[in-house]
């Protein structure tokens, strides 16, 4: 199976062997570039034909029950290979899939009909820490591409010309990077958001601070963005100066006075803007006081972020949705705090797949952004399953959309990281990880009690060789994912040291070996990063017990 996975996948017929393909009609070039990156070769060979269609069966979705311009049809024959889309971004996507099935041997005679449900799928550089380098952003941006995601908001707090330094422009070198960044963005058919925070001093009565507001985004918009972002989060409830306690009879009185005047000074400069506000209250109970006055009082046309009930929600629901519709009249764009791993989270590594999100949330949001970590390549896996639930939420299976992650970034040596990967899913989505761990360390438990001893140290000693191997390939820093896993790594290697000593002390339960184990449990306990699961410990405790 392919990922994301289509909507109506009907290819069920003959088995087509595709060895090189010939690339013709309106969408060639956008098709021979698609194809390039999957190293499929583009001379002599299956006969594919690119076709603009822009009708009702190449526009218009059922499901959604709106027009896309990401929708396409694949049709196969044994000699041929059609796909139809109204526009480009439709004939992308479409030479994604296409390339996908070709390189995973999957392409059949049939047809293939296939569109997102979420209309805006993307994710936000919002975390505090560092600022990921551009390189890294490139990376990230290609592969979600290839997931279909379209929208990317660029909004990292570690930017001092976003937060800190809002009203400085940005300096030649760091403009030039920002627009590099904003031509791979529509390279890759992304929308491209720019952001800026001001609220830690911007002062609401101050002409002068509204119009360096306005030049600081004109500067941005003349590079050739259109679409901008407005964040109030995290910011003082507190008026910081007296003018603008004495003008306003509350904070979000200010605000929406700031989002407005904002508002309309963007669409005197272009009436194609488009502007995206974070308010000051951004999760929570939507029915309070300053939620709903801002979202009542701010433009229909101008998103607005939203995190759920918590700043880092559990859970997702279709009513807390409505609710918020409701008390806003704004649908809410899902800014979800996962996977990032920032602030309190700092010892935790979010890696686990998507959950938690229910998946009718395409029919009453206006989309979902993924809030991602300072560690790039780390972040790729989970937002593969983000794009997954987000194209098609409806066939999403959170443990597959994992694995095809894991087999994307990793190939051959999937299956190893898995060992570790097993340990890497405590967040806000779930505080359970160590799955795969318990149930080896709970059989283990059950044949030592059932007095097969030699079983049960046979199981566990297997076990040990499993994690040791996974530790050798996890050690190799010259792998970028690995390289920012280390922290994790170090606490994973006295995992293995651990499971080590129980081995040990189960064999010959001596008091030497007793309190060998007693001191690799405390280091272990003294390291804060979060690993294992309670039932490494659980382990580790009862052995010592019984000796």
């Amino acid at each position: 199976m392919i990922y994301p996975i289509p909507q109506k996948y009907e290819l069920n017929g003959k088995e087509i062997i595709v060895k090189s393909v010939s690339i013709s009609g309106e969408f060639k070039e956008i098709a021979e570039r698609v194809f390039k990156d999957y190293a499929i070769n583009c001379i002599n060979g299956l006969n594919v034909v690119f076709k603009y269609e822009n009708s009702k069966d190449t526009t218009y979705c059922d499901d959604t029950a709106r027009l896309t311009d990401e929708k396409y049809i694949i049709i196969v024959s044994e000699n041929e290979v059609i796909v139809k889309a109204s526009c480009e971004k439709g004939a992308f996507r479409g030479a994604h899939t296409l390339a996908k099935l070709i390189v995973k041997n999957e392409l059949k005679e049939g047809t293939l009909i296939d569109y997102p449900l979420f209309k805006t799928r993307g994710y936000i550089e919002g975390f505090y820490g560092h600022t990921w380098e551009n390189s890294k952003r490139l990376s990230v941006m290609k592969l979600m591409a290839s997931y279909g995601m379209n929208t990317f908001f660029y909004a990292p707090k570690d930017d001092i010309y976003h937060r800190e330094k809002w009203r400085e422009l940005y300096p030649e070198n760091e403009l030039t990077q920002l627009k590099n960044l904003f031509d791979y963005a529509c390279e890759n058919y992304f929308d491209f958001h720019w952001t800026i925070g001001p609220g830690l001093t911007y002062k609401y009565t101050s002409d002068e601070d509204f119009t360096q507001l306005i030049n600081k985004i004109k500067s941005v918009y003349d590079i050739g963005v259109r679409n901008f972002g407005l964040l109030l989060d995290d910011i003082p409830w507190d008026f910081q100066y007296e003018d603008d306690k004495n003008a306003f009879d509350s904070v979000v009185d200010a605000h929406i006075f700031l989002v407005n005047k904002t508002y309309t000074a963007l669409k005197e400069i272009d009436s194609s803007i488009k502007l995206t506000v974070c308010p000051t209250q951004y999760s929570g109970n939507c029915n309070e006081y300053y939620i709903t006055k801002f979202g009542c009082n701010i433009p229909a046309d101008v998103d607005v972020f939203w995190t759920g009930d918590e700043i880092c929600s559990r859970v997702i629901t279709v009513r807390e949705a409505d609710e918020f519709t409701y008390a806003t009249n704004h649908r809410p764009l899902y800014w979800d705090n996962y996977p990032v791993n920032d602030c309190e989270m700092f010892q935790e590594m979010h890696m686990g797949a998507y959950i938690g999100r229910d998946k009718e949330l395409y029919k009453h949001s206006e989309g979902i952004i993924s809030n991602v970590m300072e560690y790039a390549e780390c972040s790729k896996i989970p937002l593969m399953t983000v794009a997954d639930f987000l194209w098609n939420p409806i066939a999403y299976k959170p443990d597959e959309s994992l694995k095809n992650a894991h087999q994307e970034i990793l190939g051959n040596d999937a299956d190893i990281f898995a060992l570790f990967a097993d340990h890497l899913c405590v967040s806000c989505l779930s505080r359970y990880a160590s799955s795969y761990m318990g149930e080896i360390l709970s059989k283990v438990s059950f044949l030592e009690a059932s007095d097969r001893k030699d079983e049960s140290l046979k199981l566990l000693c297997s076990y040990i060789s499993d994690m040791k191997k996974c530790l050798t390939l996890i050690s190799d820093t010259n792998v970028p994912l690995f390289a920012e896993l280390q922290k994790w790594v170090r606490k994973f290697a006295m995992c293995c040291d651990l499971l080590d000593d129980i081995y040990t002390a189960k064999e010959n339960p001596t008091q030497e070996n007793k309190n060998m184990l007693l001191e690799s449990l405390q280091k272990y306990n003294s390291d804060g990063t979060i690993l294992t699961g309670f039932c490494l410990r659980e382990m580790a405790e009862k052995t010592i017990a019984k000796i």
